[in-house]
This record gives C-alpha cells, structure tokens and sequence, in this order.
C-alpha cells in the first residue's frame, strides 16, 4: 500500500507538467501619449513619411528621420540623417544607441518612451491557435463580424501589404483596391460604430487610402481618410494632407461636404490641439479653399 503511494506521488509532478505551461514574452513598444506602438519587425523607419511604420506629423520630423533595429540583444535607435537629430534622454545619438525600458526618444519635436509589454502565453496552445486564426485571415470571403474583428488588427494589413504595394508600383490601381477595400471600408464601419481601432490601424488605413486615390483616380478614397479620422476625432497626419494636396492638381471631385465638417470638428477643439495639430488644421482648411476654387471653376 505503501509502495502504491508513494508511486502516485512520484507521478504527480509529471502529470501537472502536462497541462498548459505558462510563458511570458515582452513585447517592445514606443508610447506616446494614449498612443502605443508595437515594434514588432525586424526593421522599422521613423518618420513623416506614409511609407514609415512609425509616422509622425510634426514638421521638424525629417520624412525617414530615425531607424529601429530589432534583434535578441535588444532595441537599437539610429539617425538617418535628420535634419533636427534624435536624442535619447537629451543626449544626441550618434551611431547607434541601444534602448532602454524607461527612455525618452526625441524625434525633431516629438517625444516618445520606449517600454515593454508582457504577455503570458500557454506554450501547448500558442501554435493551436495560430493555426486556427491564419487561415481566416486568408479566406476570400469574411462574415461581417470577421471583418471587423480582422480589420482592427493590424495584421491584415500587413498580410496584405506586400500584394498590395507591389500593385501599385506596377500602377494597376484597380488591383490594389479590389484587393484591401473591404478592409478599408470595414475600418471605416469600425470607427463610426464607436469600436475600438488603433492608432496603427488607422494611420494604415487612411495612408492606403490616399494611394488608393492616386493610383485609381477616385477622390472617394480620399474622402474615405477624412471621414476615418473624423469618426475617431482624430488630426491626420501631416504627410497625408500634404499628399492630398499634391493628388487634388489632378483627382477631382473631393467631397467638400465631409472636408468642412471635419475642419469645423476641429476648429471646435482648437485649444485642445497641440500646435503641430494646429499646423496640420490650417493647411487641412487650405485644401478645402482649394477644393472649393477647383468646384467653382478653377483651372
């Protein structure tokens, strides 16, 4: 009887081991205000520019200002030649700086803290459900529910990335858009519902946007970004509007309508606005003058 026991015992730690084993992975981001970025490739580009992971608005931001490297040892931060440098905790880097959960990394006018997230996983189930979500984000066709859900993570869009850049180098606009238009429409459906879209998502959607605009010709794609950031009640960024601008020379037919209603939202919040947002607001109601010239009969 004894002997039983004792086996019992023995096999117990054994049998517990089975189950579901907890891991933990940190996760890098850069915080900014509510804003949190995950740093979740290899190689990410800072910057004004759409073509930036991590886009800023300001005007002392160079358009590829600052790059990130991911690897196991860590995160390192490098200038690409700024105009304004970057700093990490006040001091200018030079080379490459390694940083540091806590940090404070200046970009031009812009201050964001470096950090970690944690996440728990259970390791027996991790590749489970890995398996079970990929293939619903490949199907062709999406319920409504999927939809939504998939489209608030960034990662359709960046499935989609690759197929859809490379349709637009090769200019078949219509290609591009067949391919990432429910996504985007479903970000938009998002936004007006009052769920939850980030930061990230919504910089995509509305950069893609406006290259949708620009290779198809149809200004409801621009109109499309207005209507996004105003359901969030958020600025859009510099680098888009100025992309506007360029694109309204030759798309016409931008919806004044949703473009005053949107400048007014912000004109309403003017003390709210951090003065690059207030920038961004002013060249915003410049290209509704221009918009309202062209209208009129403008060349």
């Amino acid at each position: 009887m004894g002997t039983e026991r004792a086996e019992e015992r023995a096999v117990e730690p054994r049998s517990a081991e089975s189950g579901l084993r907890p891991k933990r992975r940190f996760i890098p981001v850069l915080r900014q205000g509510v804003s949190e970025i995950r740093l979740d490739r290899p190689v990410l580009t800072i910057g004004r520019s759409t073509a930036c992971e991590v886009q800023l608005t300001s005007g002392l931001v160079s358009r590829r200002h600052a790059r990130l490297t991911l690897s196991q040892l860590g995160v390192n931060v490098e200038d690409l030649g700024s105009r304004n440098g970057v700093y990490v905790n006040s001091v200018r880097v030079v080379g490459s700086v390694r940083l540091k959960p806590g940090d404070r990394l200046s970009v031009g006018d812009e201050v964001l803290y470096f950090g970690q997230l944690e996440e728990e996983l259970a390791s027996e189930t991790a590749d489970t459900l890995a398996s079970l979500v990929a293939p619903r984000l490949h199907r062709d066709s999406f319920i409504d529910d999927e939809v939504a859900v998939a489209t608030r993570s960034a990662d359709v869009f960046e499935l989609l990335a690759s197929v859809v850049d490379k349709a637009l180098a090769l200019g078949r606009g219509e290609e591009a858009e067949r391919v990432i238009a429910m996504h985007l429409q479903a970000a938009l459906a998002d936004a007006v519902a009052g769920r939850d879209v980030s930061l990230d998502v919504a910089r995509t959607a509305a950069g893609y946007s406006v290259k949708l605009a620009g290779a198809t010709g149809k200004a409801l794609w621009m109109d499309h970004a207005v209507k996004l950031y105003s359901a969030l009640g958020l600025v859009l960024p510099l680098a888009l509007v100025d992309e506007m601008y360029v694109l309204l020379r030759r798309v016409r037919g931008l919806d004044i309508g949703v473009l005053r209603s949107y400048t007014e939202s912000l004109k309403g919040r003017t003390e709210e606005l951090a003065p690059a947002e207030r920038f961004v607001l002013q060249r915003l109601l410049g290209l509704e003058r221009l918009a309202c010239w062209q209208t009129s009969g403008g060349p």
